[in-house]
């Protein structure tokens, strides 16, 4: 991993998460002490720029006994795994959580790389189409309205008219190419580097697929949580002071901390997760009968599972459709510009038969 030019240390990507929590979990589960395994985790890292971040978690865990508090000041790691990984101990459950969590930032990074592959071909496909458009535009346009002139053609005729607006639909279509992508580079810079990655989420879950997918996200993790924690002996209130910490963006930590204060006021959990909108109605009603039940938390652990396979599908559905969006919209603008060009040309090789 590399710093940030700021001096501010880099998240570490998501690959790299999932095998620090998959490698903690191993350490935990073969019964190797805590701080023991922080120092063979350090002593195995070979990136020289991110070995001193292991080597101050090594330090934490060994003065203080926690991963939360090691890796809180690491200041490396996403905010909902160090959130998780506070809960994790709080509920003495680190080892399960840390293996759940190496599994959620796989498939994350698995997810990114899909994203990314579906986009890097069409962003391929655009710039070589801007490059012929210009090559159009700026040479072979105007040779072709020299040979219109030098068979007395003139611009005011049909032919010629054709050929302005072969001009212009070209003009257009590389002006909106190159806006496209010069928007979509400044975004993926500002997402990336700009340091205001929630502003950046909230734009765009404006896009009804994107707000439907974060809705599934924060189904998903409240689910975990709170199955996580009831299972371990924490009562409702504790568990709901806990689950705005781990949401992904504000919409859903309002409706957690609305819950919260609904079941304050005498409202009954299930009745509060209905009311915020956390769940669906079927699902808020498979509460309420694990809730009269007293199973409220396998209930829980049950809905996490289902709520991820949906962010999944999703996920996968959305991937699937952009490459043949993209490239369709890019059939349909390299269609009507070779018709705009050619269609004067076979005017022209009309009138001279």
């Amino acid at each position: 991993m590399k710093d940030r030019k700021d001096g501010k240390s880099a998240i570490l990507p998501a690959d790299e998460t999932a095998m620090f929590c998959t490698q903690i979990s191993m350490v935990l589960k073969s019964g190797i002490s805590l701080a023991d395994g922080a120092e063979a985790i350090c002593n195995s890292c070979e990136d020289a720029p991110g070995k001193k971040y292991f080597e101050k978690i090594s330090s934490v865990v060994s003065q203080t006994g926690s991963l939360y508090e090691a890796v809180k000041q690491a200041g490396i790691f996403p905010s909902y795994m160090v959130e998780m990984t506070g809960i994790g101990e709080r509920a003495g459950k680190l080892d399960d959580v840390m293996e759940a969590l190496g599994l959620y930032y796989e498939r994350e990074y698995n997810i990114r790389k899909s994203v990314k592959n579906a986009v890097l071909y069409p962003a391929v496909l655009l710039t070589m189409l801007a490059i012929v458009i210009a090559v159009l535009v700026i040479g072979v346009l105007p040779i072709f309205s020299n040979v219109f002139e030098s068979l007395g053609i003139h611009p005011d005729s049909s032919s010629g008219i054709m050929m302005q607006a072969a001009k212009i639909a070209a003009v257009i279509a590389l002006i909106l190419i190159t806006v496209f992508l010069l928007l979509s580079g400044i975004l993926a810079l500002l997402f990336r580097f700009g340091g205001k990655q929630e502003k950046m989420k909230q734009l765009f879950s404006r896009f009804p697929t994107i707000r439907r997918i974060n809705r599934f996200i924060a189904s998903a993790r409240f689910a975990s949580l709170m199955s996580m924690m009831l299972s371990s002996g924490y009562d409702l209130d504790e568990a709901l002071q806990l689950a705005p910490a781990v949401l992904p963006d504000e919409t859903a930590r309002r409706k957690a901390t609305d819950c919260r204060n609904l079941t304050a006021n005498g409202i009954p959990f299930p009745e509060a997760l209905l009311r915020t909108g956390l769940f669906s109605p079927l699902h808020s009603q498979m509460i309420k009968v694990g809730f009269q039940t007293g199973q409220t938390d396998a209930v829980m652990q049950k809905l996490a599972s289902v709520y991820e396979d949906e962010v999944d599908d999703a996920i996968s559905k959305t991937v699937s459709l952009l490459e043949p969006i993209m490239v369709a919209i890019l059939a349909i603008i390299v269609g009507i510009i070779l018709l705009s060009v050619m269609l004067p040309l076979v005017s022209v090789m009309s009138s001279i038969g």
